[in-house]
């Protein structure tokens, strides 16, 4: 096995933490009753890491089998990304499968599920996902989108490695100029869209194929790409041709820009 970074199994720890502090819901504590209805909730190595991960927690407070706060979260973490995983890093270059052998179960567990993680994001990369978006999207288009045009799909992709996607660096990706009204912009939504009116135009037009290749389409980026939005780019008025900038995009595993741009037409 290649090297493992260290960043990657602290990213599984943090995983397993955040789990243990969903448990409690709207209460600042974490009790065993609230953490095994959490498990439940879980499969796999996931539910064995997070599992692990609390009893360690419960081990290391003062009192062993009260509950767990915010802060004991917190400080387990920091204590198991420090002596459980970098400590086990020598030479500062990754861990090496004999490296990870001498780890606790804890960190043995965090490597697995680092593991699985990269090999699921492996699964999706965004080439392959646009090359799935070009199939699902193949001559699909809007009837009379907003108000005045039918205006074609086109599978919009803009390589990025970003965390998250934001107003600020969606428009630094595309080289937008914030300050400039026709490239300022004008809608930002994110979060689950509402197709039901693009739906119902699919419908007013008869063109019912279209419409289940366009909920294909739809459902497939909403289970593969994250922080969904829906953006339109210029400021009410500020476009002579009055054609303005749709898009619906999401971020791929590797961070990058990728879902559909299309024009929406205000005069």
């Amino acid at each position: 096995m290649a090297r493992l970074a260290k960043q990657k199994v602290h990213a599984a720890l943090e995983k397993a933490a955040a789990n243990i502090l969903n448990a409690a819901g709207g209460d600042p504590i974490v009790s065993r009753k609230d953490i095994r209805q959490k498990l439940k909730t879980l499969a796999g190595v996931e539910q064995q890491l997070t599992s692990v991960f609390y009893r360690f927690m419960d081990r290391r407070d003062a009192k062993p089998g009260a509950r767990i706060t915010k802060k004991d979260i917190d400080e387990t973490l920091a204590y198991a990304k420090e002596k459980l995983v970098d400590a086990y890093d020598v030479n500062n270059n990754g861990l090496s499968t004999a490296e990870i052998a001498e780890m606790s179960l804890t960190a043995r567990l965090a490597v697995r599920y680092a593991i699985l993680q990269d090999q699921a994001a492996e699964a999706f990369t965004t080439d392959k996902l646009y090359d799935s978006l070009l199939e699902l999207g193949d001559d699909l288009y809007f009837p009379a989108w907003a108000n005045e045009a039918d205006a074609y799909l086109s599978i919009f992709r803009q390589d990025a490695n970003l965390q998250e996607l934001t107003q600020e660096n969606f428009s630094s990706a595309l080289g937008l100029d914030p300050s400039n009204p026709v490239e300022a912009i004008q809608l930002w939504h994110q979060g689950r869209p509402n197709y039901e009116w693009i739906f119902e135009l699919y419908e007013a037009y008869e063109q019912l194929s279209a419409l289940e290749s366009f909920k294909t389409l739809h459902l497939f980026m909403e289970e593969h790409l994250t922080h969904i939005t829906h953006i339109v780019v210029g400021q009410d008025g500020a476009r002579p041709d009055s054609e303005y900038p749709v898009y619906f995009v999401g971020l791929t595993p590797e961070g990058d820009i990728l879902g559909f741009q299309t024009i929406t037409i205000w005069t």
